[in-house]
């Protein structure tokens, strides 16, 4: 005989042999070819009120108010002694000080069948039988100091950190962002299209790919969309795409003088341009293609002209307009009717002043973005090592 202590309870656990007790053969229901069994029996004994008992009775102001209760009854309201513990509104009533109480809350919060809940689900079940004096700042400690909560849950407070947005470009198609849309119906063998915003202009270049693309696919179709008209950019925003790490991409740019600008690996936030470009022009596809899903790659065009010549709120003219100095030619133009005198529209089309005051709108847009942001966002500063 033995005992096997597991989860606050003891086993007692008896081996009789088969050849002295054929009552024990007569209840087994696997056969056994030798002529001996050996037969367990378990049978829980909760130890925990022992212990507990034990430590209240070490325990003198416990002792003391206890035969104070059973003795004065009416001047403790909401007491009670039952077999020589103290209860208090049906639970068990607990000094602060006991050490047991450590031992109470990894039961109702680490164990499995705590489950490492938050501080009120643990409250509610310490609260169930127990109850001591300041039991609600002990839960709330013992929680805030849990590894395993800090290590496994994700914060409910507002985001660390302030926004750092991007600096504003000074020119169109020097600075650009890049990105991919996925999983589309095949066109021609093509299933992915290839995104590059210009991030001062707001204007997009669009580009088709096949499922299985390379690095050096990806470099080409972007020399054909982008370098060739605009020439090479200055820095590239992306994420941490396998393809934008790839040796063959990173060297490309590098002999080019191109900066090559990845946002962090968790929780990328750097990149949200592209992100709302990707959204638009899922949405222009969809309205045009949602019956035949297939014939995405004949809008691809001219989904790009309708976003580069739609009007931008964050610049105050559209990407069309910012890149080249002029509207695109529209036939409402002619309805409303233009001046005819050439100095106007000369100082309209000043391409310095029209770059400098875009600046300032993308500036005023910036801040007012990160304004607020902020207001969702705490400060945090982390100190080396942190």
């Amino acid at each position: 005989m033995y005992l096997a202590r597991l989860m606050g309870y003891d086993y007692e656990i008896h081996y009789r042999s088969g050849a002295s007790n054929q009552a024990a053969d007569a209840l087994s229901r696997v056969p056994d070819p030798d002529s001996s069994l050996a037969l367990m029996l378990s049978v829980p004994c909760l130890t925990f009120m022992d212990e507990l008992r034990s430590q209240l009775d070490q325990h003198s102001d416990y002792v003391h108010r206890r035969q104070d209760i059973a003795n004065h009854p009416a001047k403790h309201p909401g007491f009670s002694v039952v077999n020589n513990l103290i209860f208090h509104r049906h639970r068990i009533w607990l000094p602060r000080d006991i050490p047991i109480i450590p031992t109470l809350l990894i039961e109702f919060h680490a164990t499995p069948t705590g489950g490492h809940s938050g501080i009120a689900k643990t409250i509610a079940r310490v609260s169930e039988n127990f109850y001591w004096s300041g039991l609600r700042e002990d839960v709330a400690t013992f929680v805030a100091n849990c590894r395993d909560c800090q290590s496994t849950k994700y914060e409910t407070k507002k985001l660390a950190g302030l926004l750092c947005p991007l600096p504003v470009p000074h020119r169109p198609w020097e600075d650009l962002s890049l990105d991919f849309i996925v999983g589309l119906p095949p066109y021609k063998g093509h299933t992915v299209i290839l995104v590059v915003v210009d991030r001062f202009s707001k204007g997009v270049h669009l580009g088709m790919l096949p499922t299985a693309h390379t690095a050096f696919m990806v470099a080409t179709l972007f020399l054909d969309m982008v370098v060739k008209i605009h020439g090479v950019p200055r820095s590239l925003v992306s994420d941490r795409d396998p393809l934008f790490l790839s040796k063959f991409w990173q060297e490309l740019f590098r002999r080019s003088g191109t900066h090559l600008r990845m946002s962090s690996a968790y929780h990328p936030q750097s990149d949200g341009q592209t992100e709302v470009i990707n959204r638009i022009i899922e949405q222009y596809l969809r309205s045009f293609v949602h019956r035949r899903p297939r014939i995405w790659g004949r809008l691809l065009p001219w989904a790009e002209w309708s976003h580069n010549t739609s009007w931008n709120s964050a610049t105050g003219a559209t990407p069309y307009e910012v890149t080249f100095g002029r509207k695109p030619f529209n036939f409402p133009e002619y309805l409303a009717g233009d001046s005819n005198i050439d100095a106007v529209d000369t100082l309209l089309c000043d391409r310095e002043e029209a770059f400098l005051m875009i600046r300032k709108k993308l500036l005023k847009a910036r801040n007012l973005m990160k304004e607020k942001a902020d207001k969702h966002r705490r400060d945090v500063v982390f100190s080396p090592g942190q």
